[in-house]
């Protein structure tokens, strides 16, 4: 995965032209805009002239000369976040509240940066004289300057991103830090510093596998590889060992940035509350191909349409462009790279790797066979319904480690046990019924998913033969296997038949009150069997057991009589079936229409209903 990203960074650094600076500079990652706060020092009058305030212009990246955010000490440049704070009981105290925020950041960002750097060897005399005055005057107007930008602050939205920098007047004009060679100087070196730190001299690079000068093991490009834990560290927990672990070259560590930052922004896709990276991986095939194919994906990320054509999605993205990668042929593989971020650490939820375009089509012809069948679009979020959270009261989706289990079974091919399915299909479908929620959608989805996994041979289920054909073959057959047992057949036309007594108890009384007896569907076999004599006397307490509901019922316990006395199903498949039939109830009514239309008695019994 890390040869890939590499070889995406070292595209682009190519392509583009881009030197090291290019690649050590980084965007904010502000929610709703940003704002630049711009304390001013004349550095030839040695004068403090206020703050300026501007919105933050991403075409100034290498004016701000913004690296990487530490969390402890400065940063590599005089620029730094201000975090936003909450709003308090009053307005005093909101400007305590920022007063503190305020100190806090110019402090260990602005003015540790310049104790830091002030005295350091590689720098000119002119240069140092700078950071000198620098220094005084930020020292004399501390306070007047902390109160100004408190100042400030209240007066900006509370959402907005917020950047604290300098801007320096050496002569006759102002300068950002970025227009000042000083500061791209220092940058750089700290850059060079950082990667000497852990490092070793002439040994060979794990990414390029070339023999390098130096090598590094800081390398952090993902922040789930750490070094200041002892169990990543090899060689005696002794930190400056570090770089056995992991040795890294300085072009592959820059073009490991590179590739990332062009992933993150070009390849980087919502996915039902998680967010995965997808890194492309070149098998055959020489730097043309390299290029041409990252070329489609870098434009396709932008749009997932190809002319007129609108291509088909199977996640919650809008940008989804999964599809236009399964047109593609098998000389180049990928990678999904789930991330979850900790506060400022990142955690791997799932790594589904080396993916062909074939596998890709396989799932999409998946998709287009169920969509056929059921005449709606079928997509990532049905399963979603059943692993997302175990209690709709739950903040956390703490199904979400099943889901993605289940999500990079069906990308390897994977076989997935049903019974493992079923257990949350029916915690969602008692869910629904007993708040008389989206019950009838829900056990759509159940369906539908098991479709899904069906055409893509990822479940299987017990067969039978020799069944006798019934008039509902084609329902049965238009759902693969999940059918295919005379007794699951049973078991189904019983919850349509219930589902009918349902409907006409609420057309007489407005209530249901034999949705009592499914007991939440907790049905057991006895309690199945007992049903259908049950249900029989309801409608002919009615009046209305007519021929429709007469041929369900014959249909039923045909199948239920001819599975004999022992099912060796779980509560939970018995009420899987049941629920399809009481959801499917429309189907079948439709196929008794339209196969008897000569016979008025069924037509007039199923008006009826």
């Amino acid at each position: 995965m890390l040869h890939a990203i590499r070889e995406i960074g070292k595209w682009q650094i190519e392509s583009s032209g881009k030197d090291v600076l290019d690649v050590l500079i980084k965007l904010p990652k502000f929610e709703k805009g940003g704002t630049a706060i711009l304390i001013k020092i004349n550095i030839a009058n040695i004068k403090y002239e206020g703050i300026e305030i501007e919105d933050y212009d991403q075409a100034k990246k290498y004016q701000y000369l913004l690296r990487d955010v530490v969390s402890q000490g400065p940063n590599p440049t005089p620029i730094a976040n201000i975090s936003n704070v909450k709003k308090g009981s009053d307005d005093k105290e909101t400007i305590k509240n920022w007063e503190i925020q305020v100190n806090k950041t110019f402090d260990g960002k602005i003015k540790k940066w310049i104790n830091k750097y002030s005295s350091k060897d590689f720098l000119s005399e002119d240069e140092k004289e700078i950071l000198k005055k620098l220094k005084t005057v930020i020292t004399k107007n501390e306070d007047a300057i902390i109160q100004e930008i408190v100042n400030k602050l209240i007066e900006l939205p509370p959402r907005v991103g917020k950047l604290l920098s300098i801007k320096l007047k050496l002569k006759d004009s102002w300068k950002y830090i970025g227009d000042i060679d000083l500061f791209r100087t220092i940058l750089k070196r700290a850059e060079s510093t950082k990667i000497g730190r852990i490092s070793s001299q002439n040994i060979n690079c794990s990414i390029c596998t070339q023999k390098r000068e130096q090598v590094s093991g800081d390398s952090s490009v993902f922040k789930f590889y750490t070094i200041d834990k002892p169990g990543y560290i090899t060689g005696g927990f002794d930190e400056k060992n570090a770089w056995i672990n992991f040795p890294v070259c300085t072009s592959c560590k820059l073009e490991l940035e590179e590739g990332r930052k062009f992933i993150e922004t070009n390849l980087s896709f919502s996915f039902y509350g998680n967010r995965y990276l997808l890194i492309p991986k070149l098998l055959i095939g020489g730097d043309e191909k390299r290029n041409e194919i990252l070329s489609i994906l870098k434009e396709s990320s932008k749009k997932v349409s190809l002319g007129d054509e609108v291509k088909k999605i199977i996640t919650d993205a809008e940008d989804e462009i999964l599809e236009i990668l399964s047109e593609q042929s098998d000389i180049i593989t990928y990678s999904f790279l789930f991330l979850k971020k900790e506060q400022s650490a990142e955690r791997i939820t799932l790594l589904i790797e080396d993916i062909f375009p074939s596998r890709l089509k396989k799932i999409f012809n998946a998709k287009d066979n169920v969509d056929e069948l059921t005449g709606d679009s079928y997509n990532f979020g049905r399963l979603r319904t059943f692993f997302s959270k175990s209690d709709d009261n739950k903040r956390e989706y703490d199904l979400n480690k099943y889901f993605l289990e289940i999500v990079d079974r069906v990308f390897r091919g994977v076989p997935i046990e049903f019974s493992f399915l079923l257990k949350f299909y029916m915690l969602k479908i008692r869910r629904e019924l007993l708040k008389n929620g989206f019950f009838r959608s829900t056990v759509f989805n159940a369906y539908s998913c098991n479709l899904f996994l069906e055409q893509l041979k990822l479940i299987s289920f017990e067969g039978a033969n020799n069944m006798d054909k019934s008039i509902f073959e084609d329902l049965f057959q238009k759902y693969g296997e999940t059918f295919a047992s005379p007794l699951k057949r049973g078991i189904f036309l019983s919850g349509a038949l219930t589902q009918m007594l349902l409907n006409k108890q609420w057309q007489e009384r407005g209530a249901s009150p034999f949705l009592k007896k499914l007991k939440g569907l907790r049905l057991n076999e006895q309690d199945v069997k007992a049903l259908l004599p049950s249900i029989q006397n309801k409608f002919e307490e009615y009046n209305s057991f007519g021929k429709a509901k007469r041929i369900i019922a014959q249909e039923a316990y045909n199948y239920l009589f001819s599975s004999g006395d022992e099912w060796n199903l779980t509560v939970d498949e018995i009420n899987f079936y049941f629920a399809g039939g009481m959801n499917l109830l429309d189907q079948v009514k439709t196929i008794l229409f339209s196969s008897s239309k000569k016979d008025s008695e069924i037509q007039e019994d199923l008006k009826n209903e």
